[in-house]
């Protein structure tokens, strides 16, 4: 039995050392390695768990796993925050983003929340700029604009018509862009924003999802291995899986030339639909700091959908800034959480 565990544990180590290297090979290159960049969180539990079993029972066989762990230390850091809460009360600038799901309360009848019910559903006392992604596109739009500029007191917006993503700030916005991939969804938009007198250009992103939840739910609960319908479905996610993995890349080459030509300290947010250890996040990160990996702590999920424990919303920043605080917040309005993050200016001390 000891040497079965053994065995499995190198076959683990092996798998976890696999996703690491997912952040390093580009999809267009080789694609099937981003899949390993997923199920991170799991590895790192049964790593976990292998260590403490053998800490019980062969102690310096704990190392395998330990050593594996120490190995991706900054894959681990990307998941679990190990940082004490931070001085709030000093940030010159708290931002939220949010993948707000269309504010939809049933995605079936499309039925939207009230401005009655969003101050409950959806607080955003304190928060001086909000990154929205999956903003209503069509009615009821206008009627989410107004609530947030004039009752939730954001004065300054940028949103073009027909577009999914929305900034609003309580601080002036002077100079803005938009840029869409597909219909008005998928894009970035940017917003120099003036905060003590100094100007952040603030990124908003909604990067391409993998498109293959639903289908393996619907694989998971009828799917029969004999069947050849079950296997062409398989096949189709997967080869769903490839064109996304691909497609986002693309996309994050578009926003990485953006951010390098920005005249300013940006603040990058954002659903990027890709974890700490895919290859799009380490692009995107380059020459940033992380908000959860600098001030965050605990776990760090941020997806509250059929696939658990994925942490796929950002905030990144450049060194002009530091992060003070950040917390992922429970919205039962979506299938995500919200990132909310404490700023002030790293030359403020």
């Amino acid at each position: 039995m000891l040497k079965l565990l053994r065995w499995l544990n190198i076959i683990l180590v092996l798998i976890t050392l696999v996703s690491y290297s997912a952040a390093w090979v580009n999809p267009k290159t080789f694609w099937p390695l981003s899949f390993f960049a997923l199920p991170f969180p799991w590895l790192l539990l049964a790593n976990l768990l292998f260590i403490g079993f053998w800490a019980f029972i062969r102690k310096y066989q704990a190392l395998l796993s330990l050593g594996c762990l120490l190995l991706g230390w900054t894959h681990l850091t990307g998941f679990v925050g190990l940082n004490l809460p931070g001085p709030v009360d000093k940030a010159a600038l708290t931002v939220k983003t949010f993948n707000a799901y269309g504010f939809r309360k049933e995605a079936v009848t499309g039925k939207r929340y009230t401005a009655e019910e969003m101050p409950r559903y959806f607080p955003t006392e304190g928060i001086d700029v909000l990154c929205l992604q999956e903003f209503p596109t069509y009615y009821p739009r206008n009627y989410f604009i107004d609530y947030f500029r004039n009752q939730a007191g954001f004065k300054y917006v940028h949103a073009i018509p027909n577009g999914a993503l929305a900034i609003f700030s309580r601080y002036p916005i002077e100079k803005t862009h938009t840029h869409y991939f597909v219909k008005h969804f998928n894009g970035f938009q940017w917003a120099d924003i003036k905060v003590e007198g100094k100007l952040v250009r603030v990124f908003n992103l909604h990067l391409q999802s993998n498109g293959v939840s639903g289908m393996a739910n619907e694989v998971a609960k009828e799917g029969n291995l004999q069947d050849k319908k079950t296997w062409n479905k398989v096949k189709g996610m997967a080869g769903r899986f490839k064109r996304a993995e691909q497609r986002r890349v693309e996309q994050t080459e578009a926003v990485v030339a953006e951010i390098q030509k920005s005249p300013h300290p940006v603040l990058v947010c954002g659903d990027f639909n890709a974890t700490p250890q895919s290859y799009s996040y380490r692009q995107l990160s380059q020459g940033l700091k992380d908000a959860f990996r600098e001030a965050g702590t605990g776990l760090g999920t941020t997806y509250a959908g059929k696939i658990p424990a994925l942490r796929i919303d950002y905030q990144l920043y450049s060194p002009a800034l530091q992060a003070l605080d950040q917390d992922i917040r429970t919205e039962r309005l979506s299938d995500h959480h919200s990132v909310v993050a404490f700023y002030k200016w790293a030359s403020a001390d």
